[in-house]
Formats: C-alpha cells, structure tokens, sequence
C-alpha cells in the first residue's frame, strides 16, 4: 500500500511538459523567410526608390537662395551662384539654386521621367537621372548622396522587408 501512495505522489507532483509543432513549423518558416528576404532585395525596390524620392524631394524643398548658397537637406552646402552668372541670367535672383526648371528634381522624382534612372537586382540598386547636365551639377553641387538620415530610413524598411 505504501508503495502505490508514492507513486500516485510522484504523478500528482510531476511535471508535464508539451511541445506544440506548429509553433516550432512557424518560427522554422520566419527564419527561412528572413533568409530568403536577406538574400534578395528586388521585391523591397518600390520602398526603396520611394525613400530616395523622398530624400531627394527634401533636399530641393531645402535648396538656398541663389544669392547666398547655404546648406541642403543631407548636410551638404551649396554655394551661392556666381555673381557673373546672376549678371548674365538676372531671372535667377531671387530663387532657389538648382531649383530654376524643376527639370533636375523631376527627372528623379515625377512618375514616367524620360530621364528618370532606376534599377534594382537581387544585391543593389541604381537611382539618379540621365539629364546631360547632372553630372557637372553633381560636382559644383552634390544633389545625390549618403547621409546618415539616408542611410537609417532604408536600413529600417529593410529590415522590415526582412523580417516580413
């Protein structure tokens, strides 16, 4: 009799652990997909090209006074225009540099730009404009490049993207 009590003792004081596999087939199926997602960033491209439009919508939004150049969205300066170049284009005083046709920030930024430059593969992307003037404009003027605001707004929908 004694030996039936500690038995039915050690039941009722046991310890029961359960295991649910459909936790452990989900949990399996996030790490594959963050593997996949990782591995890939294509799919991630309309977010992408979204935040670098928008980055380049506030660097123009941000552009200086033509007289007096000043500092752009980004951390960039952009010097005053010349004033030989005010001389000989007196329409520009007054106005924002880089800002005189909208034709640099559209041909990033509007929908279908004919000079509009984008691409994305599995490990990188391309963005920019094919604008014959953009590259000495670039140079006196960086209108395209990394900042650290830049950097952490794709890194974050990336890791979202990731993680989804």
């Amino acid at each position: 009799m004694e030996n039936t009590v500690y038995k039915e003792a050690q039941l009722i004081m046991g310890l029961q652990l359960e295991i649910n596999a459909d936790e452990i087939k989900k949990a399996a199926k996030r790490i594959n997909n963050i593997k996949v997602n990782s591995q890939d960033i294509a799919n991630a491209g309309t977010g992408i090209r979204l935040i670098l439009q928008q980055d380049v919508d506030l660097r123009f939004m941000t552009s200086p006074a033509t007289e007096s150049g000043g500092q752009v969205y980004g951390g960039e300066n952009w010097e005053a225009l010349s004033d030989a170049y005010l001389v000989a284009r007196p329409e520009r005083r007054g106005g924002q540099i880089l800002r005189d046709t909208g034709e640099l920030m559209q041909s990033m930024t509007a929908s279908g730009s004919p000079y509009g430059v984008w691409s994305i593969a599995t490990d990188g992307f391309v963005f920019g404009t094919a604008l014959s003037k953009a590259v000495y404009l670039q140079k006196n003027r960086p209108f395209l490049f990394w900042h650290a605001r830049l950097i952490e707004k794709i890194a974050q929908f990336l890791a979202g993207h990731i993680a989804s």
